[in-house]
């Protein structure tokens, strides 16, 4: 398990864990804020910390090799699977329709982004995925 600092929020730590194996590799995070680290640290109570994690895992899609075609371009196929937790609004901050859709936006753009990236890393060549073009 590894903390690092996140360079675009000083105040923020990310917890991470990841492993890799025959059945896939995954990595998990979560932003946590240092001031309830510090909390932590400090005797504070620690099921007071919002914990979000996210990750993404990449696995074989299960299909047998004898099911594929024979032919020398016949390539074994991952699923990978992204996941967000973010909160939209807590328990005393209610929020506007037009607040919520600001928030839909703003985790469309996440995704979007996220699946770019991952695409140009992978040398992804085709522009949809899902439903999400690039």
């Amino acid at each position: 398990m590894h903390i690092q600092p996140n360079n675009m929020h000083k105040e923020m730590l990310v917890l991470e864990e990841t492993s890799i194996d025959e059945m896939g590799a995954f990595l998990v995070y979560a932003p946590i804020d240092l001031r309830a680290i510090t909390s932590i640290i400090n005797g504070g109570d620690a099921t007071k910390v919002p914990i979000f994690p996210s990750g993404i895992i990449i696995s074989p899609d299960g299909r047998l090799s004898s099911n594929r075609d024979n032919t020398a371009n016949a390539q074994n196929g991952s699923i990978l699977t992204v996941t967000f937790q973010i909160m939209i609004c807590g328990d005393n901050n209610p929020t506007s329709r037009q607040q919520k859709m600001e928030v839909v936006a703003s985790v469309h753009g996440v995704l979007s982004a996220t699946i770019l990236k991952i695409k140009e890393a992978l040398d992804f060549k085709t522009n949809t995925i899902d439903g999400f073009e690039g």
